[in-house]
């Protein structure tokens, strides 16, 4: 009899404990409700944009809605803690950038635990790669990068650029930019491309590197001027590369989709292949390519070697800007 009790104890235990762990999602069982995509910005950036575009392309594979939800704050830190926080069932998700190392190695260079690392996250895969570019107010007297930087050389510190955070790849972009061309400039923070645009456009800011998808509109309407694509490809057939000026500063990022380790794999898999379906939507690629981004599929271990290779370069001088207290 107690041998009986033994049993149905242990059983009930075993019970206990599965029931604590995520659901193996397979088939037709994931996913039973909306998934959460968690954007670290505010609306009208980059990567809130497509963001919205994959969201949109990939309900009618997943069968379910996709819900971006915005949590700003911190230069992405707040998003992406609560896509980290989330329970690891494959029902939040994080909208992930490979520009994200510069906030991860940011804390790292001035003493202090990362929020979150590459580690905390199991990558999905990414649909975009793409550069930023150099934009100044359509008003300005700039009309290339020389003139920018004969501006820039005549009156060290007195002119402005803004981010989209402190340390994020907008600050560490223009960063790489004035070193590459010997000059300076005061950084304005915002919380994100959708506020610091518009300084740009109205004049109170003298330039910003941003990322086509949030400028593209504003360019072909005459508000925005590019000056410059950060990368060795034209995006746009009348704006020159850094590479072709001999600038060397080239950044891209790639935008793609995270879990927070412990979901089931199932789900992962499940995830893996939908991102390769979605870019490869001929309806995806199109709105994407409006916008002025690039489609390219890379797959999660791509992504991860990207991400380790950008975080050693960026590393270095994100060490320089907290040793020279910038800011």
């Amino acid at each position: 009899m107690s041998f009986t009790r033994t049993i149905l104890r242990t059983a009930m235990t075993v019970l206990v404990l599965l029931a604590a762990l995520p659901v193996p999602a397979a088939g037709i069982e994931y996913p039973e409700k909306p998934v959460s995509l968690i954007c670290p910005f505010p609306p009208g950036g980059s990567r809130d944009i497509v963001g919205r575009l994959f969201a949109a392309t990939a309900e009618k594979y997943l069968g379910k809605p996709l819900v971006v939800m915005n949590k700003a704050g911190a230069s992405g830190v707040i998003g992406m803690q609560a896509a980290l926080q989330a329970p690891a069932d494959g029902y939040t998700l994080a909208l992930i950038s490979t520009s994200d190392v510069s906030i991860v190695e940011s804390e790292i260079a001035r003493g202090r635990k990362p929020a979150f690392t590459l580690d905390d996250f199991v990558v999905l895969g990414a649909y975009t790669r793409s550069p930023l570019q150099i934009v100044v107010p359509q008003a300005s007297p700039w009309k290339s990068v020389d003139d920018m930087t004969r501006a820039l050389k005549s009156q060290p510190g007195h002119y402005t650029y803004c981010s989209g955070g402190m340390y994020n790849v907008t600050h560490v972009a223009a960063e790489l930019l004035l070193r590459a061309t010997g000059t300076s400039a005061w950084l304005v923070p915002y919380k994100g491309a959708g506020e610091c645009i518009p300084a740009v456009v109205g004049g109170q800011i003298d330039f910003t590197t941003q990322f086509l998808s949030s400028t593209i509109s504003l360019i072909q309407a005459k508000r925005l001027r590019s000056l410059a694509v950060m990368g060795s490809e034209r995006v746009l057939p009348d704006v020159p590369t850094t590479r072709e000026l001999g600038i060397d500063a080239q950044v891209y990022q790639m935008l793609g989709l995270a879990v927070s380790r412990g979901a089931p794999e199932a789900v992962v898999e499940r995830w893996k292949k939908l991102i390769r379906q979605v870019a490869e939507d001929a309806v995806f690629v199109r709105g994407v390519e409006a916008t002025g981004d690039t489609v390219r599929y890379t797959s999660s271990e791509d992504f991860v070697r990207y991400w380790r290779g950008d975080s050693a370069r960026l590393a270095e001088l994100l060490k320089v800007l907290v040793k020279e207290g910038k800011p």
